[in-house]
């Protein structure tokens, strides 16, 4: 994999890397939730599985484009960098919840909680999500980013309705919100401005 030093990159290429990861894990998303309906709805027995590995792999995905794409010597500086080291926890927060959705298999247990609580804390992370770039577009996207918190924080709640209750409204409910927060974040495209000034303040 050819590696570029972070910090390299132009105004256009992070803008361009930004609205490729959003697009990816988008389309993963999308096909996670659309699997965890077709579970609930006991239209193919493999769903499940299906779209708790999915899960695991979208974590895994989205570390691999934050790190090895750069050499190892900046890691430390990726890490300081606030909008990275966020990305970070929702890359390890995704993972740990595909895990444990592994672990658990079909069994209601505590297991089953940790996917709306690393939910609950991408959601939070969102609504807060450190931007680089001009102060329009830092606005902008700030905003755009609160909309998808409020869409995942929903979808973990419902998801724990699901879990409590038992009742299959919750649990088709969850998964269409997180269909909806899987179309946010595909069609979302970093706006004009966005990564310039990076040196500049940062929005918290």
């Amino acid at each position: 994999m050819k590696t570029h030093r972070f910090g390299s990159h132009t105004p256009e290429e992070m803008r361009r890397l930004s609205n490729l990861g959003h697009s990816v894990e988008g389309a993963l998303l999308i096909v996670v939730s659309a699997l965890a309906l077709a579970a609930q709805l006991n239209l193919a027995a493999w769903a499940n599985t299906a779209w708790q590995i999915l899960i695991l792999v979208a974590g895994i995905l989205l570390l691999i484009l934050i790190y090895p794409r750069h050499p190892l010597q900046d890691w430390r500086a990726i890490w300081n960098d606030l909008q990275q080291r966020e990305h970070t926890i929702i890359a390890f927060a995704i993972a740990i919840a595909g895990a444990a959705e592994l672990i658990r298999g079909a069994a209601i247990s505590t297991l089953a909680f940790v996917t709306p609580v690393a939910m609950m804390l991408i959601g939070w992370l969102f609504l807060a999500h450190a931007q680089h770039g001009t102060g329009a577009a830092q606005k902008r996207a700030l905003w755009l980013h609160r909309v998808l918190g409020i869409t995942i924080l929903l979808a973990a709640i419902l998801r724990v309705g699901a879990l409590v209750t038992r009742d299959e409204i919750y649990a088709i409910l969850w998964s269409l919100v997180l269909f909806a927060a899987g179309i946010q974040l595909i069609v979302y495209r970093e706006p004009a401005g966005a990564f310039e000034e990076m040196h500049g303040a940062h929005h918290h």
